[in-house]
């Protein structure tokens, strides 16, 4: 009889009481399974349609399901998985130099995560640093700016809510306010010299999609160079054509001394990656730092196919068009719906800040085939694919106009 139950369970239902049971609780998933995805498209466990406007936060820049990435998948699973950093890797090998060509000399370092190479980068700067004769050295990072989940990137990250709960962190860490170039300046001159560097997101991603100022990271570049500091631009959701460039640096025309990428270079497969302008490529030396799993064969066979593919198809050029077009819909409802507060971002990264709680936008939206999150309490993330059409943008953008019209009713 309890069989029975179980075969006739709605799916759903099943999943959730399956993951209730048997995983930590450290998330709050929204009410759907998904199954299947193709393109801009997701199908949850009931054969539901959904648009998706968050990619899995920013990881399924290309959609999903592309068939060039699946044939990459299936050719290098036949061949070899895993080996270790042991020894060499053609895979890994290609896909360094691929980034280094496509955004600057130096040399680069793979791992599983962009926490993982923000922690990298962290340690890059203070080994920089500490052989430089700073003595405990300060790390700077940008209130309401998000580093990861690891203890020293929970340390570099600006938001009080992540860090709060785990006693005392890593000391050493600064925040700066986002766009004040005062409070930069005092940063630097309270340390007197005493700096190891700073990591900024170009766009601030989970504090409320909020682009830097181009004079903000003039002057960070300045004080770096003068105090000897690193300056180090984490590009973990800006990265890989989100902006309409490929890297965000590119519309600041700065080259930073160190990079972290992640996300969307494995586009849904577990990869990070730092590169290191030449001048501190030889900081971490053999010994200094590692991962077991970064860098292995099927993850950066993945990853070049992803890169190649946003070269090669011309996507990140397509961007804007697609950008400018979203913006000015987007700038058609904040004219018509009070509830609006800020339409900004760069490229297809994209915050809609509303006077109110956007999470039950979020809900409402999901329930009509949209998935968008919520963050910083009031903003609306959208994020669609970079190759997504404009039809299906309009059909998305009009499914948002209709949650927003119940909110204002």
């Amino acid at each position: 009889m309890s069989d029975l139950v179980v075969k006739t369970k709605d799916k759903l239902s099943e999943i959730k009481e399956r993951s209730a049971k048997y995983l930590i609780g450290n998330y709050a998933p929204f009410d759907v399974a998904f199954k299947y995805g193709a393109g801009e498209l997701l199908f949850d466990v009931n054969n539901k349609q959904y648009i998706d406007f968050l990619c899995g936060v920013a990881v399924t820049n290309l959609g999903h399901c592309d068939a060039d990435i699946i044939d990459v998948v299936h050719k290098q699973a036949d061949m070899l998985f895993h080996t270790s950093n042991w020894f060499y890797s053609d895979e890994a090998s290609l896909l360094a130099e691929a980034l280094v060509v496509n955004s600057f000399p130096g040399k680069v370092f793979f791992c599983n995560s962009g926490t993982e190479a923000n922690e990298a980068a962290f340690k890059l700067a203070r080994k920089y640093a500490i052989s430089r004769d700073k003595q405990n050295p300060i790390m700077l990072s940008l209130t309401n700016s998000f580093h990861g989940r690891t203890v020293a990137s929970m340390a570099m990250t600006g938001q009080e809510k992540v860090r709060e709960g785990y006693g005392e962190l890593l000391s050493g860490f600064e925040y700066v306010e986002v766009n004040n170039e005062e409070s930069l300046e005092e940063a630097f001159e309270r340390n007197n010299g005493n700096i190891a560097g700073i990591i900024m997101e170009l766009v601030i991603g989970e504090g409320g999609i909020i682009p830097l100022t181009q004079s903000f990271v003039n002057l960070a570049r300045k004080l770096t160079q003068e105090n000897d500091a690193l300056l180090i631009f984490d590009e973990i959701q800006t990265g890989m054509g989100r902006t309409g460039r490929l890297f965000a640096c590119e519309h600041y025309g700065i080259i930073p001394d160190a990079m972290t990428l992640g996300k969307a270079l494995g586009s849904g497969f577990p990869i990070g990656a730092m590169i290191v302008s030449k001048p501190f490529a030889g900081v971490l030396g053999p010994g200094s730092h590692g991962s077991t799993f970064g860098g292995n064969h099927l993850a950066t066979a993945v990853a070049y196919e992803t890169l190649r593919i946003l070269i090669s198809r011309e996507i990140v050029e397509n961007v804007p068009a697609l950008s400018q077009f979203m913006f000015t819909r987007l700038n058609v409802l904040k004219a018509k719906y009070p509830i609006i507060k800020d339409v900004r971002g760069i490229g297809l990264h994209i915050g809609v800040d509303f006077t109110i709680p956007s999470k039950s936008i979020a809900v409402e939206c999901l329930k009509e085939g949209l998935v968008l999150n919520s963050t910083a309490e009031t903003v609306i993330r959208l994020m669609p694919p970079l190759n997504i059409g404009i039809e299906r943008l309009d059909e998305a953008l009009n499914i948002f106009e209709k949650v927003i019209m119940k909110h204002t009713q």
